[in-house]
């Protein structure tokens, strides 16, 4: 009987959605979170922070219905970075973790086709699609409602195939230039620009000396002219 348990502990997937009525959780609900069950693999749910203010009776819901257990865990930390470090791969939509994951960790994603309406954010004005969504098909598999039903052949797959680690590094040279850089171009940079403002031009102190000089003589002129003056007066 113990040998037909799942086992949980081979890989762990992080399922971190983005807010609103385009993301996984308003889109799929419980639904999609059975489904992730299903998989075996242990299942990490970060819901976006501001989830729990504007979408407060849907997360009271789910948290009820899928309390923490040896399989999966709500994880509400305030620093995402443990709970990237610890999977293997990322469930998400149009969430800018994507990237962190992706780009920072090097790891696979599977990105949820929301059908996702820009009309609530700051970018419904744009004429062209931001740089950040159009390369979300370039970073990982693409999940739908008709492909949902072989999610663990997908997580599979996806952590599998070599062409997706190809495409992310792609996209990190696109996102980031220098890279492994930044450190000693910042320190060139202050050495340099402080040896600039503090760097003396001869041709700009000797000026400065003329005058000095020439203040004194003068004051020294003066001073005997008085002196001269007082001398008659007596």
């Amino acid at each position: 009987e113990a040998s037909s348990e799942k086992d949980t502990s081979t890989r762990t997937v992080l399922l971190a959605p983005s807010w609103g009525p385009s993301a996984i959780l308003s889109r799929f609900g419980a639904d999609f979170i059975r489904d992730l069950l299903k998989t075996g693999y242990h299942i990490i749910v970060r819901p976006h922070p501001q989830s729990f203010t504007s979408e407060k009776d849907l997360m009271d819901k789910l948290m009820a219905e899928f309390p923490d257990s040896e399989q999966l865990e709500w994880n509400r930390d305030t620093d995402n970075f443990d709970a990237l470090n610890r999977s293997d791969i990322l469930i998400s939509d149009f969430s800018g973790v994507i990237f962190d994951f992706s780009l920072v960790f090097d790891k696979p994603v599977i990105c949820a086709d929301t059908k996702f309406d820009d009309s609530p954010y700051d970018a419904w004005w744009l004429k062209r699609l931001p740089w950040g969504l159009s390369v979300i098909p370039r970073l990982g598999a693409k999940l739908t409602e008709e492909n949902r039903s072989d999610l663990k052949k997908m997580i599979d797959d996806c952590l599998e195939d070599e062409s997706f680690t190809e495409s992310r590094h792609q996209v990190r040279d696109e996102a980031w230039a220098f890279q492994g850089e930044g450190n000693k171009r910042v320190c060139d940079y202050l050495v340099n620009k402080y040896e600039e403002l503090n760097k003396k031009e001869p041709e700009e102190e000797e000026p400065d000396k003329k005058d000095s000089g020439k203040k004194k003589k003068d004051k020294k002129s003066s001073d005997k002219k008085e002196s001269e003056k007082e001398e008659s007066e007596k």
